[in-house]
């Protein structure tokens, strides 16, 4: 469907590593993917040369319109956009036949709920990822399931620059007074419920 079966983007990406079984950020950190809309609407097929200092993309002109390949070293990719509060707008792009596969699934299976869901966009879990061999050697495609369909987050469309936060440090505490001294050898108020787990849609 996508046409991803032969062997520039968003400053804040991820990346599947089928070696190191992981997902990393923009930053190099490992990060745990857990659930994310999908930005559907947006999936982006193409050529993609990646090399040490080097990432040369070419969309397609449509999606999944295989153009010409620019040169040998271009292989098949894609570039997704994930979202979710916790990590923010994130794009997702590689060439890898395991993230390829994974991705193609996640298309097909979003695909085919679309029109029972429309205006909406898929929030997807990611649920591990499975080794299978391929030729020679093995790879890991990262497996996801849907688990809603949900309005766009306003979010998803502006992208913020976190300002770092730095605490401030505690003021003093004052010198207790009488009544305060007293009112502290009283037998201790039983402490409140806890509050309830945050709902799934404060994810986004």
């Amino acid at each position: 469907m996508l046409n991803l079966s032969s062997g520039g983007g968003n400053s804040n990406f991820l990346r599947f590593s089928p070696q190191a079984n992981a997902w990393t950020n923009s930053e190099g950190g490992e990060v745990e993917i857990k659930k994310v809309v999908f930005d559907i609407d947006n999936v982006v097929t193409g050529w993609l040369l990646l090399g040490v200092g080097v990432r040369d993309w070419q969309p397609d002109a449509s999606l999944g319109r295989k153009g010409a390949q620019p040169t040998p070293e271009h292989k098949r990719g894609f570039e997704v956009t994930f979202y979710n509060k916790e990590i923010g707008t994130a794009s997702w792009s590689s060439n890898g036949v395991g993230p390829n596969m994974g991705l193609e699934q996640l298309y097909t299976a979003c695909a085919a709920q679309r029109e029972a869901n429309a205006g909406k966009l898929p929030v997807v879990e990611y649920k591990g990822s499975k080794m299978e061999k391929i030729g020679k050697g093995t790879t890991r495609i990262p497996q996801f399931a849907i688990v809603n369909w949900i309005d766009r987050p306003a979010g998803m469309d502006a992208p913020v620059e976190a300002e770092e936060y730095v605490a401030p440090a505690p003021a003093a505490a004052p010198w207790p007074s009488a009544a305060q001294a007293a009112a502290a050898n009283k037998p201790a108020a039983r402490a409140p419920a806890p509050a309830a787990a945050p709902a799934e849609d404060e994810m986004f």
